[in-house]
Parts: structure tokens; C-alpha cells; sequence
């Protein structure tokens, strides 16, 4: 046809066919402009049902008048054939732009195609087709949604056979699989599964088969988008999760209300200057006995345990607060390294079976006091004491409790205080590290579930001491075992235990089960996104996996968890030394040192801060200064294992290599041999793996 002019149309080309019809874009003699036509293909001419349908789709297409719903302009015939007269559309289908890269383009598409399926639902119009492929997206941008022709009007003709399955599989609905009349909610799940394709550039549900794919659709839950990107907003992520509920009446009710969300997702957050973002001190053991200080820094790790609950509260997580502890430190110097506009400072003074905690908040920026206030109660109030301190911080920063959440923050980790008391000290011995330390830190948390067979949060400390021990100190593979069989303990008795959780995929990491790890992992940040080190090892794993995209973006996520840290800067950096761009690697490296430097001007002593440090500054040409941080890192921390593998790298970084290998074979003596893949990838130690040695060298680590 292809030349030849029918009615006053001449035919210019084939745009593309499907089981609908063959398309044509053409040139309207007198009219002078240029129109796609839709033609039935001429084996179909003559089948009544097929003919309806196309009728139907015409009927229901040119009823719309919407600049994101492609325009009918005439119903004809060419050569007893059906023919649809249609704008056409200079643009590729949505399929072919899969996946998107910018989230707003994304969300830009998605309400577009909203907002037309609002004018057409508005109408009693179901599109019952919408997929990526049936949505063409012209060279502005604008959205032009296509064939209407599985389109149902309200009260028209049911026009599809019984037994046929309607729709796109991949994109329908669970109810259409269920022989469930379709209604609006069936195209906003279509929706859902679009947009999520545009951002993941897969489609939510999979199978290598129809009958596997409708049970996945039935049965299963997508992959968390979180798992292919890390810049989609949590709001946006709502969106998603509600549009593709499998139950109708949990969707999304309308596609104007579907369209509101979305815009509404990318409005950047109005950042206030009351912002509320704590930092809490280790209280000062104030007691005669100073052994109880395991006692204060206990209270002081549960009292962060109950502000964290508190969503409105940005609370700084225990790890970064440790460097500080026992320092005397200006507030004001310790809130500006750690990035926060309020610090909780107090003591704890404990005599016999009485206990007196003094706390007071303070407002980083004009180092005032906000509040302050004495509670005084028995030892066997602690619990009820440090949920009232977490309640005084909530009022004063003017944070409205629900009920729930003033449950939560009452609820008791133990009933037994002889097993808190074991379970404190247990906690007290992991912070100090060393495998002494860490063993003895097993016994008393043993000792803390004997006592309490219930202890949830003691049972996943086992889990993570053993864990450590296997990682750090030992390697020993019967550790693993234990971690195992700790942290599903306390998964029996606390399914949501995300600490738990991420115990598990610890071990499943060491026994280099990655895609178990991840699996793991993304269901932890799922639930809790906020949740760092889930964050950060979903980074490494892509990264051991060669995914460097993908791991640059689970550390950038990172970094905006935890600004005031190197750690991921550091990450950042190695990971694009191994992409060999030069230039962005150096902008990683400066952007880390300057994070690392101003935490160490509050404390010049933290050997995990110096050990990463050492490396990039003698990189960007300060080798004294990088030198001076490795001779007080081994000054520091003899006997860890980590931060000897940390010098390591930046002696090899200088050049130093001996001294590197000095150090990775120290780190191995003290049981920190699960590094085999770190020495085997990692950037900064390609000159121990040149070196004649490199093969006995690895030998030690097995």
C-alpha cells in the first residue's frame, strides 16, 4: 500500500503492526497534514467480533478529547476494512526508552499517563491494556496514551471472548487473572507495573512462562525498586508499593489521586531551621564504683534504642557517637562533626539499689539548654526511667507521641534485671573489641538468655559477637554456626528484628553467598531504609560482583545517611578507582579527607578515622603527614585486625610495601583472615599483589 492513495490519504509508510492492526502514517490530501492510519488487517475484515472491537476502540478513543490521549479524527473503511483516521505521533514508544534514567522523567511520564486515564475513567472509559509499549512519547516529552482497543465503556457490549485472558499479561492485574470484572483499579495497577519498568528496566513480575507468570503475579511481591537504585524518594516508593497492591481495595482509589501523588512525590522537602537532629553523649558515670560504667553506657545505647524510635527525631546512631566517649569535648565542637542541632548530655550515679540520672538538652548552635531534669527511682526502674528521659526529649523538641509509639518506648527488653546487667556488660566488652573482649562478651550475654529465655535483643548480640569472631578474630567456621543459630532465635521470637536480620546476612556474606546476602538485605532496608550498614553492604556486594554502578549508588546513599562519616566517601573512591576514572576518584578522595579531618579535630585519636585517611592524603601529595597517621595507627590499635588490614592499604597506597605486607600478615596472626576477597579486588593493593610473595602471603589468610 505503501505510495498509493486512498480516499484523500496517501501512504507513506508502515509505522508498525500488532494483533489489533496494521498502522500507516499518511498524508491528508485536503487537509495538507500529516495522520497515522490503523487499519484491520484484511484477514480479520470479515470477522464480526474482531471488527466490533476495533468499532469499539474508535467509539471509546475519539470520545476522549486529552492532550495525553492520542486524537481519532474519523471512523472509515478502506478496501471493507476498518480503518481508524489518528494523530500521529512523532515520538518512540515508552518501551524503547526503558529504563529511564532521571526519576523525575519518570514521574513526569507516569502523571501524564495518569492524568489521561482520569479524563477516560471520568468518562466510564477502562483502557484494560496499558503497557509500556501502547504509550508513545513525542520529542517534547508529552505522553500520548494508545489503542484503546481492549477499552471497555460503561454499559457498552462485553466484546472479548470468554475464554480468551485480555490485556498484556505482565502488566494485568491480579483480579483480571481471577475472571474479575475489571473496573479503574485495573488500570492503575498497569500503571504501577509501567513505572515501576521505568525505573528498575524490568518489569515487576517475571516467569518463563504464562502459567509461571500469573502465579507470580498472584502470589509473589516485586523486587524492592530499592534494590536496582537508591534515588527514588520513599514517597515515590509509596506510590509504587499502593498502585501494585494485589488487593483492588488496598489500591490506589483514582488515577487523579494517583497523579496528585505523584507530583507530589519530587517536591523537595522544605528544610527548616528546627530541624531535629540528636546526638546523644555517653552519660558520665558519676558512681564511686567505676566498674558501673558498663551500667551508664548501657543506658546510654537503650536511650538511643528509644529516641530512634521516634520518626520526626534524627538520631545519630550509637557507632558515631562511641569516638567520643570519655573525651572532654566542647559540645558544640562534637555537634558540628557530627552534624546534628541538638545534643543529650547527662550522668548516671548509682549507689546500692538506688539510681539517679541527671540529663540535659542543649541546642548545638547557641549552646544553650533547652532542658534539664533529675529522675531518681530504684535500680529496678531503669526501664521506666529511660523511657521517661526519651519522652522529656520528645516533648521538648515539641514532638507529639501517638499511643503506639508511647507503647513502644515503655516496653521492657527484659523482665529480669540480673540478665539486663549481664546483657549490659556483654554489650560493654563488644565495643572494646579484641577477641578476648569478644569472647568473654559471649559468656555474659549466655549467661543474660539463661537467665532470660525471651531476651530477643541479647540472643542477636551472641549472634553478632559470634559473627565477629569469625570475621575478625577467629575464623573459625563453627562461629558461623552459632550466628546463625542466635540471630534465628531471636527471629523466632521477634520477626522484625532488623538487627537479627542483618546478623544473618553477615554470615551468608562470609560464606560468599552473596545473592543470599542481598536477597537478605534489601528486605532489612525495605523496612527500615534508614538502616546504614544494610545500606553499605548492599554497596560492597555489588561491588565484589563487578556491579560498580550499582554499588556507587548504595554509597551515595550512604552518605546522605551519614554525612559527618568517611566511611562511604572512602567506598566511593575505591570503587571508582576500580572504574579507572581518575578525576572523579580524586574529588571522592579530597570530599573524604575533609570529612575525616574534621572529625579528627575532635578527635585526634580515632585509629579507624586515621587507618583510612593515610592512604588518600599521601596519594594528593602529603606523604609525611600520611605516614605520621599509620605510625599512630599501629601506636593506637596493635592488635586489630581491621584497622592493621586498613594500614596496609595506605602503606601500599605510599609505595610502602613490605610495611604492607608486614601489616596484612599482623592482621592475619590476630584471626582477621576472611579478607581473601578484599586482598584479592581491592585497588589500593595492587602492589602487594605484584610482589614475589603475593601466593605464600595468601596462604595465611586461608
Amino acid at each position: 500500500m505503501i505510495g498509493q492513495t486512498i480516499l484523500n490519504y496517501r501512504i507513506l509508510e508502515e509505522l508498525g503492526r500488532g494483533g489489533m492492526g496494521i498502522v500507516y502514517k499518511a498524508q491528508d490530501e485536503r487537509r495538507h497534514r500529516i495522520l497515522a492510519l490503523k487499519l484491520l488487517p484484511l484477514g480479520l475484515g470479515a470477522d464480526d467480533l474482531e471488527r466490533a472491537r476495533f468499532i469499539q476502540e474508535a467509539r471509546a478513543a475519539s470520545a476522549l478529547n486529552h492532550p495525553n490521549v492520542c486524537t481519532v479524527y474519523d471512523i472509515t473503511d478502506i478496501d471493507k476494512s476498518p480503518c481508524l483516521v489518528m494523530e500521529f505521533v512523532d515520538g518512540v514508544t515508552l518501551g524503547k526508552k526503558v529504563p529511564v534514567a532521571s526519576v523525575n522523567e519518570a514521574v513526569e511520564y507516569a502523571t501524564q499517563i495518569a492524568e489521561a486515564l482520569a479524563e477516560a475513567h471520568a468518562r466510564g472509559i477502562i483502557h484494560r491494556d496499558i503497557k509500556s509499549d501502547n504509550i508513545m512519547v513525542n520529542a517534547k516529552g508529552v505522553v500520548k496514551v494508545m489503542d484503546f482497543g481492549l477499552a471497555r465503556l460503561h454499559g457498552a457490549e462485553k466484546l472479548t471472548k470468554t475464554s480468551t485472558t485480555v490485556g498484556t499479561l505482565a502488566y494485568m492485574a491480579p483480579e483480571l487473572l481471577r475472571g474479575v470484572e475489571a473496573d479503574s483499579r485495573t488500570d492503575l495497577f498497569s500503571l504501577g507495573a509501567v513505572l515501576y519498568e521505568m525505573l528498575t528496566g524490568t518489569r515487576p513480575f517475571l516467569g518463563e512462562h504464562e502459567a509461571a507468570l500469573m502465579y507470580e503475579i498472584l502470589n509473589a511481591e516485586p523486587k524492592p525498586v530499592i534494590g536496582y537504585r537508591q534515588d527514588v524518594p520513599a514517597p515515590l516508593l509509596a506510590v509504587i508499593s499502593d498502585l501494585l497492591q494485589k488487593d483492588p481495595e488496598k489500591r490506589m482509589s483514582s488515577a487523579s489521586e494517583t497523579a496528585r501523588r505523584l507530583r507530589e512525590s519530587m517536591k523537595a522537602p522544605v528544610q527548616h531551621s528546627t530541624e531535629k537532629k540528636l546526638a546523644v553523649l555517653y552519660f558520665e558515670n558519676m558512681s564511686s564504683d567505676k566498674e558501673s560504667d558498663y551500667f551508664c553506657a548501657g543506658m546510654t545505647e537503650d536511650i538511643i534504642t528509644d529516641l530512634c524510635k521516634i520518626n520526626e527525631l534524627k538520631v545519630t546512631p550509637r557507632a558515631d557517637v562511641l569516638p567520643f566517649r570519655n573525651r572532654q569535648i566542647p559540645t558544640r565542637q562534637v555537634g558540628e562533626a557530627l552534624q546534628v542541632n541538638f545534643i543529650l548530655e547527662g550522668s548516671v550515679r548509682k549507689h546500692a539499689n538506688r539510681i539517679r540520672i541527671s540529663a540535659q538538652l542543649v541546642e548545638v548552635a547557641s549552646g544553650s539548654h533547652l532542658w534539664a531534669e533529675r529522675f531518681d527511682g530504684f535500680v529496678e526502674d531503669v526501664f521506666d526511667l529511660q523511657s521517661d528521659v526519651a519522652r522529656k526529649i520528645a516533648e521538648s523538641l515539641k514532638i507529639s507521641l501517638s499511643p503506639s509509639l508511647r507503647q513502644q518506648l515503655g516496653r521492657k527488653p527484659t523482665q529480669d534485671l540480673r540478665a539486663y546487667d549481664f546483657y549490659l556488660r556483654g554489650r560493654e566488652l563488644i565495643s572494646q573489641r579484641g577477641k578476648k573482649n569478644t569472647i568473654a562478651a559471649i559468656r555474659m550475654l549466655e549467661q543474660a538468655v539463661a537467665l532470660d529465655e525471651n531476651f530477643v535483643a541479647a540472643y542477636a548480640a551472641i549472634g553478632e559477637a559470634c559473627s565477629y569472631m569469625f570475621g575478625w578474630y577467629d575464623g573459625d567456621p563453627q562461629w558461623l554456626a552459632r550466628a546463625v543459630e542466635m540471630s534465628q532465635k531471636a527471629l523466632t521470637l521477634d520477626p522484625q528484628f532488623a538487627e537479627a536480620q542483618f546478623g544473618i546476612a553477615m554470615v551468608r556474606f562470609y560464606e560468599r553467598r552473596y545473592d543470599d546476602t542481598r536477597s537478605i538485605l534489601l528486605k532489612v532496608v525495605q523496612e527500615r531504609p534508614e538502616y546504614y550498614e544494610a545500606n553499605r553492604w548492599l554497596g560492597i556486594i555489588a561491588d565484589i560482583k563487578g556491579e560498580y554502578d550499582d554499588a556507587l549508588r548504595w554509597y551515595d546513599r550512604c552518605a546522605l545517611l551519614k554525612p559527618y562519616s568517611e566511611e562511604a566517601l572512602m567506598h566511593t573512591y575505591m570503587t571508582l578507582k576500580k572504574k579507572g576514572d581518575d578525576e572523579a576518584q580524586r574529588a571522592a578522595k579530597k570530599k573524604m579527607i575533609d570529612v575525616g579531618m574534621r572529625k579528627l579535630s575532635v578527635n585526634p585519636d580515632d585509629a579507624v578515622t586515621l587507618s583510612r585517611l593515610a592512604g588518600p592524603v599521601g596519594e594528593l601529595g602529603d606523604r609525611e603527614r600520611a605516614l605520621d597517621f599509620l605510625d599512630r595507627v599501629l601506636s593506637l590499635s596493635p592488635d586489630d585486625g581491621l584497622i592493621l588490614y586498613n594500614a596496609a592499604c595506605g602503606y601500599a597506597d605510599l609505595g610502602e610495601t613490605e610495611r604492607a605486607i608486614e601489616c596484612l600478615l599482623g592482621a592475619a596472626r590476630l584471626g582477621y583472615r576472611n579478607t581473601r576477597e578484599w586482598i584479592r579486588f581491592d585497588p589500593d593493593l595492587e602492589t602487594v599483589r605484584k610482589h614475589p610473595q603475593y601466593e605464600s602471603i595468601m596462604k595465611e589468610f586461608e
